[in-house]
């Protein structure tokens, strides 16, 4: 991975736009609401609490409230892959939320894995063995891999403007979407939604509730029989998708 430059807000716009009127609005309007969004306190909501407080604690709430703390703005970067097996993107501790534009298809025989604390954006088509989703994913073109599988405490989403191609699609509370359809041999829905606007063609076993315990494999299941994502991490690395179920 090669980083090219650091770029602004505006900048990464720039390059949604210019690809897709559709991704840069869904893209625009998820950042803008989370990353972007101004969450300093408006001086007029303190005002019936502040009535209680001493002079000396509303003059230092007021402070804080309308001080925006530039360590909390994502930093953005353009990189450019230059791996073929597999691509792992992580932040430091401490380092905060950061978005990574890739302005090219991306080609793995290996894994792509997002940390939870990073958004990733393509402009191009994704193809990988596996994908990990823990923060959200953002691929204006179509995604192609053995196993889809998002997680991230229900705070983030994979969005897919063109079509999904899988084994296995799941999610452990992470939403996932595609404006087109999804192609795959299993699905595994626990705490979220797995949408495709076009339409989800599902060959084989489908899991969209909660019993795991009757249709998964017990070797990724814990001691009450519930799905652990560890053990489904380790085991899709090391087994085919058909072993996934009973």
């Amino acid at each position: 991975m090669k980083e090219i430059q650091q770029i602004t807000k505006e900048q990464l716009y720039q390059h949604l736009i210019n690809q897709s009127e559709n991704f840069y609005s869904t893209v625009y309007e998820t950042l803008e609401g989370t990353l972007f969004a101004d969450h300093s306190l408006d001086e007029e909501d303190l005002s019936e609490f502040l009535k209680m407080l001493d002079l000396e604690t509303v003059e230092k709430i007021k402070a804080a409230s309308l001080t925006t703390d530039e360590d909390e703005v994502p930093v953005i970067i353009l990189i450019e892959n230059e791996d073929s097996t597999s691509l792992n993107l992580v932040t430091e501790d401490g380092e905060g939320y950061k978005i990574i534009l890739i302005n090219k298809d991306i080609a793995l025989s290996g894994n792509l894995f997002i940390d939870e604390y990073l958004v990733l954006i393509i402009i191009g088509n994704i193809e990988a063995k596996n994908i990990i989703v823990n923060g959200s994913l953002y691929c204006s073109g179509n995604l192609t891999c053995e196993v889809l599988f998002g997680a991230s405490g229900n705070d983030h989403q994979t969005y897919i403007n063109g079509s999904i191609t899988t084994s296995l699609i799941a999610e452990n509370g992470h939403y996932t979407v595609t404006e087109s359809s999804i192609h795959s041999k299993y699905l595994i829905s626990l705490h979220n939604t797995i949408e495709a606007k076009a339409g989800r063609m599902i060959e084989n076993i489908t899991l969209d509730g909660t019993n795991e315990a009757e249709v998964l494999n017990p070797e990724i299941l814990d001691e009450n029989g519930y799905f652990e994502e560890s053990s489904f991490l380790n085991f899709i690395n090391n087994n085919p998708t058909d072993l996934v179920f009973k």
